[in-house]
């Protein structure tokens, strides 16, 4: 028959042991929003780029249109200038081939950095495409595995749970109520192994009597941190 320091030990085991699974479980929907949320990330990255790609094109037709336009103003005032006659109007007419001249040399160096720029956006956008993709299939591969995880960890939890209520059953009937209130406030945490004669929990040393109780079986709570204490098995 189990002393003890067994069941003690036994039941400290699968109280840690099903809170980790239950953790394990927990974090499964927040591993599945980061992976959605990459994939929304990425796919919001992918119309972004595309979104400015349309808009570089939109404003280079624009600018085309508009040198097409400075380029017939030009023209217009080049016709007028050779007709003028007077002085004041030739120089005036003048004035504005030049300044129209620059507005035309603006919109010619303009209308180049935004050709490089769809290239370069253009290029970006297969990249940009294949990482949607690839998130996507991350999220996939994450769905597949995550049910079966899911799975595996329910049914373990199912039977560490099982597995605790039976061996919480073989402690002395006296000691149960005072064992429930400590798990109901300190759940996994409520039992703790000593070792050479101090609490593993929170390192406080036991007196001998304390320690000759635990080896006798008595129940008993470290007076520090409150936890039940048990003898390791290297202390047996």
């Amino acid at each position: 028959m189990a002393g003890p320091a067994d069941i003690l030990r036994e039941i400290h085991r699968l109280r840690k042991h099903s809170r980790d699974l239950r953790e394990q479980l927990d974090r499964l929907p927040i591993q599945r929003k980061v992976q959605q949320g990459k994939v929304t990330r990425r796919e919001q990255e992918l119309k972004d780029g595309q979104e400015a790609l349309k808009k570089l094109k939109v404003s280079i037709h624009e600018k085309e249109t508009t040198l097409k336009s400075k380029h017939q103003q030009i023209a217009k005032y080049e016709r007028q200038r050779d007709e003028a006659g007077a002085k004041k109007e030739y120089d005036a007419l003048q004035h504005e081939i030049a300044t129209t001249r620059e507005q035309i040399a603006t919109l010619e160096e303009e209308i180049l950095t935004a050709l490089v720029a769809v290239e370069e956006k253009t290029v970006a956008l297969p990249v940009l495409e294949k990482a949607v993709h690839q998130a996507r299939d991350e999220l996939a591969q994450f769905e597949k595995g995550a049910q079966d995880r899911q799975a595996n960890l329910t049914a373990m939890l199912t039977e560490a749970t099982s597995k605790l209520k039976e061996v919480e059953a073989s402690l002395p009937a006296n000691t149960r109520p005072q064992y429930d209130r400590v798990v109901q406030a300190l759940g996994a945490d409520a039992l703790s192994a000593v070792q050479g004669r101090t609490c593993l929990a929170c390192a406080t040393e036991i007196t001998a009597q304390n320690y000759n109780d635990l080896r006798q079986g008595l129940f008993f709570q470290c007076t520090a941190c409150g936890r039940i204490l048990y003898l390791s098995s290297e202390s047996e």
